[in-house]
């Protein structure tokens, strides 16, 4: 049996209880914040309490399966970051979507999170891995073959692998 998560309101009353999905959903979504690091409990911000917290745990909510296949590549966020990577849809499930990132690692997502590769690419802002550095920003001029300008002015050619994208705000 799957522990829940305490909800308390902005006014540390606790209201209720859900699953670990969905108080991890409610946190992407910026409508709660973990109360501390064993991410049993979250507190909601203000004003947000009162919207649906069950919205997405309907077992009748139809996502558009259509537009997500298995082998499907795509970008999604990492848990860990929220940056969105490169990765190719492994299985898709009622409520969600396994991914397999190029980089080796795996990972769940929600199918409202899984960004196709030509939307991220005209709606999303991208970072590129330099050597062992880590991330920098950057545009990208070409997809086929992928290259990538660096805000500092460096140029260069550049693998699908190598990028994350985070929502422009």
């Amino acid at each position: 049996m799957e522990n829940k998560v305490s909800l308390y309101n902005s006014f540390d009353t606790k209201i209720g209880e859900t699953y670990p999905r969905r108080a991890q959903q409610l946190v992407r979504q910026q409508r709660a914040m973990w109360t501390d690091d064993t991410q049993t409990a979250v507190r909601f911000a203000p004003g947000m309490e009162n919207m649906d917290i069950h919205d997405h745990d309907s077992a009748d909510y139809d996502y558009a399966e259509e537009s997500i296949a298995p082998n499907q590549l795509c970008f999604a966020p990492w848990q860990h970051d929220h940056y969105y990577y490169p990765c190719v849809i492994s299985n898709v499930h009622p409520h969600i979507v396994e991914v397999a990132f190029l980089d080796g690692y795996s990972g769940q997502v929600l199918p409202e999170h899984i960004v196709g590769l030509q939307e991220a690419f005209e709606t999303m802002a991208f970072e590129c891995k330099y050597g062992w550095l880590g991330f920098y920003r950057g545009v990208i001029s070409s997809q086929q073959p992928i290259v990538f300008h660096y805000d500092d002015g460096h140029v260069e050619y550049t693998e699908l692998r190598k990028l994350r994208a985070s929502r422009r705000f």
